[in-house]
């Protein structure tokens, strides 16, 4: 239904998901799948850009890196016909795509929305009590060859974080120093 190839927003933005076919309003466009894990397991270097939260979750995250990395990885990419797919053989080929969607910064072009669903083929009681699982919906037809798009919002929890990391590298790299420097004295030596 999807693919990766190289973004129309440029160069900057890496790859973006296209549509291979039709979708219609209101249609998953394609999952947004990744592992489940919790701000407090992420190393503080860590690549947020593709982390979503989960709303009415406990704190939950979706971590959508690996398909991109399973992408990155793959030597063959792109190929004959310009899409970038995961390594031969990667976990990352039954992942859904959704990951590599990216946001134009400009609502007009938004074509898609994240929504958040529960799993519909099980009891209540236990559709009540699972995680909600990230889909891309289509806001409007998706024409074959289209960019999806959707607009992070406040779904990207980190992405301030990861900035002000980055810039803090940045200065670092400078030779300025951030931060504050410990200095090991015995107990009672002042």
């Amino acid at each position: 239904r999807v693919e990766g190839r190289p973004s129309t927003l440029g160069e900057a933005a890496g790859l973006g998901l296209f549509a291979r076919e039709r979708v219609q309003p209101g249609e998953v466009v394609s999952t947004y799948h990744g592992s489940l894990l919790y701000k407090e397991e992420m190393a503080p270097e860590a690549d947020a850009s593709y982390i979503v939260r989960l709303p009415n979750a406990g704190g939950a995250l979706v971590n959508g890196k690996p398909y991109a990395d399973a992408i990155r990885a793959n030597p063959a990419n792109p190929s004959a016909d310009g899409c970038h797919v995961p390594l031969a053989g990667a976990a990352a080929w039954g992942f859904g795509a959704g990951a590599m969607a990216n946001d134009p910064r400009d609502k007009r072009r938004t074509n898609a929305l994240l929504a958040f669903v529960k799993p519909a083929a099980v009891g209540k009681a236990v559709a009540d009590l699972a995680v909600v699982r990230p889909v891309l919906l289509a806001t409007r037809q998706i024409e074959p060859g289209e960019e999806v798009f959707y607009s992070y919002g406040s779904n990207k929890p980190f992405e301030r974080l990861r900035q002000a990391l980055q810039a803090a590298q940045q200065k670092e790299a400078k030779g300025k120093q951030i931060g504050c420097k410990l200095v090991w004295r015995e107990h009672g030596v002042i």
